[in-house]
Parts: structure tokens; sequence; C-alpha cells
């Protein structure tokens, strides 16, 4: 639902430039063409009163009330570490297959599937490992299959074009500002400008255990024991994240599927991971406010992972080590997926 406004077609009937317009009204052009294209949250009843008296209409003419229809999207929250690995593991022709369930589900069900990936990783790990999925799917046709990454620790939602905050800033952590900077300048590390929600700081040259004494260091000057850091040494670059402990892969996967579910119509929630007890707590420990949100959910896994689960679960399974089992089950659930006339799906 949404107030619309209809004042371009109304400019262009009577002949009225939006300089004109602006310049009778008595406001800068900024101002109208933010009415013009509904970009506000309020207008004056002086303003619109000369809006109307100018163009000879009512308010009425200039601002129509429509029920808006969200767009269908199937959310499918996907782990990072494991399961990436298992879609590549098997080259082109695995991710191909995965990539054609994926477009098989989205012709059965008629909505878009929206792929998240959650992640442990730093910021700029994580944005390096995303870069070269939704490539893949672009290069597939699917460019908005992989439609974001939450690295979790760092607290930020990284997507193709730009970054955004998941989690505020800790004011324990503005307070320790200064002491971080100068412990990370004492190892050569920064405090990466572009992650401003939680502390990432990078350093070029550094031995794992300086790394790993900084990371030390620096835990012991914020001293919260509901805040911790933790470093990564890979090819992606040498780090350390300084996080919130209570903050993990399942709260992420809450917190953005709320998300997801103001802007679009959610049939059900899909969530994956490995056989690692972490993974399968995405799944159990958002099954019940899922339920409270109106969300179904379903969670696909290795055949594996009923060594840690048992029957009650909503969950299908396949064997994923030999890399197409991400596909197969996405296949077994388009299998059991109904969808009745009126467009509702039952599975």
């Amino acid at each position: 639902m949404a107030i619309v406004t209809n004042l371009d077609e109304l400019m262009k009937e009577k002949g009225y430039t939006l300089v004109k317009l602006a310049e009778e009204v008595g406001i800068s052009t900024v101002n109208l063409s933010n009415i013009k294209n509904g970009n506000i949250s309020a207008i004056r009843f002086s303003t619109l009163d000369e809006i109307c008296r100018i163009l000879e209409c009512g308010p009425g003419d200039i601002l129509k009330y429509e029920e808006l229809t969200k767009k269908k999207v199937i959310p499918l929250f996907l782990d990072y570490s494991g399961t990436t690995d298992l879609l590549l593991r098997g080259g082109a022709e695995n991710v191909k297959k995965f990539f054609d369930s994926i477009i098989a589900m989205q012709v059965k069900s008629n909505c878009e599937v929206q792929i998240t990936m959650i992640t442990g990783s730093s910021f700029e790990s994580a944005k390096s490992k995303y870069k070269l999925l939704y490539e893949l799917a672009e290069n597939y046709g699917l460019p908005s299959l992989f439609d974001m990454v939450v690295a979790e620790y760092c607290g930020f939602i990284i997507k193709k074009d730009k970054s955004s905050k998941l989690l505020t800033l800790d004011t324990r952590l503005l307070e320790k500002r200064e002491e971080i900077e100068d412990i990370a300048k004492q190892y050569g590390g920064t405090i990466s400008a572009e992650v401003t929600s939680l502390y990432n700081i990078s350093c070029d040259d550094i031995t794992r255990t300086n790394l790993a004494e900084m990371s030390e260091r620096i835990e012991e000057a914020i001293s919260c024991q509901d805040i911790e850091t933790v470093t990564y040494y890979d090819s992606y670059g040498k780090e350390c994240d300084i996080k919130p402990k209570k903050h993990s892969k399942s709260e992420a996967v809450f917190m953005i599927a709320k998300k997801l579910q103001e802007k679009y119509d959610i049939p059900f929630v899909i969530i994956g991971g490995d056989s690692q007890e972490e993974d399968l707590k995405m799944y159990t420990q958002n099954r019940k406010r899922m339920q409270e949100l109106g969300l179904k959910t379903v969670f696909i896994a290795p055949s594996n992972i009923g060594k840690i689960t048992n029957d009650e679960q909503d969950i299908i399974v396949s064997d994923w080590e030999n890399s197409d089992g991400i596909s197969q089950c996405i296949e077994r659930l388009n299998t059991r997926m109904k969808v009745k006339k009126g467009g509702e799906i039952e599975l």
C-alpha cells in the first residue's frame, strides 16, 4: 500500500515545466522534483494548496492511493565455507547443474530465488569470494541470483555495488577507538575506512604470531566479555575483526529474513549448510522465530547431517561430497513442491 503522486502527468497536461511550476509555487526545483518523483514522506498543506491553485486541480488529482503487490521471492541462505567449496569443487558442469536447478525452481514456483551467503569471514575476504559467485551467475544469465553476502563478524551486508551496515557500532568500541588504533599502528595495521560498523584491522606485512599478539592486546584493551577479536591469515589478507560474541550466522539469517519480508512476498525460506553444528543452528535456532514471522523453512543438507539431527525437522538431504549434492537437494525440493491454482506453495 502506498501514496503515489500524479504530478508529472498533470504538469504535462497543463503545460508546466518543473522550473516554471517551482517558481510560481515558491519552492526550489529540487523540492518540487522530490514531490513529483515521490521521494518525500510528507508535504506541507500550504505547498499542496499552491500546486492545486496553479494547476487548477484538487489534492486527489495529485495524490493517489495504490495497493502495491510485493514481488515473490524465495530466499536461499547458504553457509560460505562449506557450500561454496562444495559447489565449485565439481567445476563448470557442477555449477551449471546448480544454476539449472535454481532456474527450474523459479519456473515452477513463479518466484525469484535470491541467494544470501552467510560467512564469518572478514570484510575483504567475503567481498572477494562474493565477486566470484555473482560473476558466475551473471555469466549464466542470473544477474540477481547472488543477492548479497553477510559478513556477520564485521557487521556488513555486501552487495555488488555497495555495502551497508548490519550491526550498529558498540559505544564501548567508540570509546576505545584511539587505543585500538595505537595498538594496530605498532604492528603496521590500519582500520579499514570502509568498515565502520565493527572494526576490521588489516595488515600488509605481519607474521601469524604478531597478528595473534596484536589481536590479544586489542581484546585486552577492549576488556568486554561479550566482544572478541577474530584473526584471518590467508590468501585474502592478514586481518583482525572485532565482533560481538552473541552474533552468529543464525542471527544474521533471522535479521536478513526480517528485512526481506518487509520488501517481498516470501512463500518459504531455504537454509543450507554442511555437517557442522553451527550451520545446522542457522535452521534449528530460527525455525520457531521464522514461524512467528509466518515463514515456512526448509533445511537442505548433506546426508551425514543426520548424525546431529532427528527425523522431526524439515530437512532434505543428499551426498554433498559428490559436489553436485546441493543441486540434488534443490531438485528434490522442486519435486516435493506443489503450486496451487492461486499461486500458494505447499511443501
